[in-house]
């Protein structure tokens, strides 16, 4: 079988010509190899910053990869067939693993972007800081190895599906959210609080989301109707009680849903709400660094023109039927010309 990749005969302990080496602090270029001319140019600090932000531009001015090529790698490597605390700071399953049965989730999905990623991190930071140093703060936004992770609406609570019916769940959930009923929509940040899950022993810091037309209004809750994400919730509870599954944020009625129950987790604690966890949000909110964070933040508009519909460890994004609002279509890297 041929390789996918062709490497020279060298040795993985030789550099090739060129390679660079380090002299002094500063970076140089180590000579070329089989009687090849020395290499003179040498690189400072400055020099190898100075790269750097060329290479960063460069990789910036291409074309976003399509959504689809993320929901390639949603999901996270299983590191056990049973549930083991240890290997998530301390969290457990909510829905136990049982063989035929597969974890689902239907949310809405956020990728900020570089700048907003730095901000909520500067604001999880000061929020923090006005916390107990026993009292950790984990945060959603970075993997383990320091990559980016995508923030979330839930729109369903945790489902745990029949093989049986996993493939009919999908079609009708599918069939009822993108039948055009919901167009796509905008929702901006409209406050940072405390959260607390019936399905979890967690406090959840959140970011409070309103439709742009109801968070343009006011700050008071009399104001928000949240319109196109009760009928998403709608729908989704409406297919989750056809297959016997527990329902998000109602107990058989659509009079229990809050409009302004919809959120996006950036962190979690294990401290339950209390005086501490809301002094640490008013500190931040005084500070004047958590300040200006939080007033960027709540600047944000997050386009919705899409739900995911998770099953096991497949994705399948469903689109929002109509135009985008204020957004002008993206091309992307495997579009035809």
């Amino acid at each position: 079988m041929a390789p996918l990749v062709e490497y020279s005969s060298s040795s993985d302990g030789e550099e090739g010509d060129g390679a660079l080496v380090t002299r002094g602090g500063r970076l140089a270029a180590k000579p070329g190899k089989k009687g090849g001319a020395p290499a003179s140019a040498t690189f400072s600090s400055t020099d190898g910053e100075a790269v750097q932000q060329q290479q960063q531009q460069s990789s910036s001015s291409m074309p976003p990869l399509p959504s689809e090529f993320h929901d390639l790698y949603a999901a996270t490597v299983r590191q056990s067939t049973v549930d083991d605390p240890s290997l998530h700071q301390g969290r457990k399953r909510q829905v136990p693993h049982i063989v035929g049965q597969w974890p689902s989730h239907v949310y809405i999905e956020w990728r900020p972007n570089h700048e907003q990623h730095a901000t909520l991190t500067r604001l999880l930071a000061k929020v923090q800081d006005g916390l107990h140093s026993e009292v950790e703060l984990h945060q959603f936004m970075t993997s383990d190895l320091g990559a980016p992770l995508p923030l979330h609406v839930s729109l369903s609570r945790p489902l745990s599906l029949p093989t049986a019916e996993k493939d009919d769940y999908l079609r009708r959930i599918s069939a009822s959210l993108g039948s055009g009923a919901v167009r796509p929509f905008a929702v901006r940040p409209r406050r940072l609080a405390w959260f607390t899950s019936p399905d979890s022993n967690r406090s959840f810091l959140v970011l409070g989301v309103a439709a742009t037309g109801d968070s343009d209004r006011g700050d008071s809750d009399d104001d928000i109707s949240n319109a196109p994400l009760m009928e998403l919730l709608r729908k989704s509870n409406e297919v989750a009680a056809r297959y016997d599954q527990p329902l998000l944020y109602q107990d058989g009625t659509m009079a229990t849903v809050a409009p302004t129950a919809f959120h996006v987790s950036i962190a979690w604690t294990f401290a339950r709400p209390g005086q501490d966890l809301h002094r640490a949000t008013t500190l931040a909110n005084d500070d004047m660094v958590g300040r200006s964070a939080l007033d960027e933040v709540m600047g944000w508009r997050i386009v919705v023109d899409s739900v995911k519909v998770k099953i096991g460890n497949v994705v399948t994004s469903v689109a929002l039927s109509g135009q985008v609002p204020g957004h002008d279509k993206t091309r992307f890297l495997f579009d035809e010309a």
